[in-house]
């Protein structure tokens, strides 16, 4: 059921990649992406940090984090209390799209 979610969330948006992950690290599913356990260990770091950094300048929830380099666009979202969702893509004109799609993606 979540692969199907994730392949939908692919087709929908035309994204290259999707990983969901819990904050633990632990890998729940993903989609066209090689070494996906060990992507989703680094990421639960990254928004262990970043929820950290958030709650030093007197903010309570990370919802969102944006990467971008010069040829890739990665958008991790929070899907619920103890899930994130990362979206990845080359195409960079996608950022307004993703922002939208995964704020509404439910699991």
């Amino acid at each position: 059921m979540i692969t199907n979610m994730l392949q939908k969330l692919i087709s929908k948006t035309a994204i290259d990649a999707a990983l969901l992950f819990d904050k633990k690290g632990t890998l729940i599913d993903s989609e066209n992406l090689d070494n996906p356990e060990t992507l989703s260990a680094m990421s639960a770091i990254i928004v262990e940090m970043c929820q950290g950094l958030i709650e030093e300048l007197d903010q309570r929830d990370l919802s969102q984090i944006i990467l971008k380099s010069e040829s890739l666009l990665i958008i991790a979202n929070t899907t619920n209390e103890d899930q994130f969702l990362i979206a990845v893509t080359k195409d960079i004109t996608k950022l307004g799209l993703l922002m939208k799609v995964l704020e509404n993606f439910e699991n």
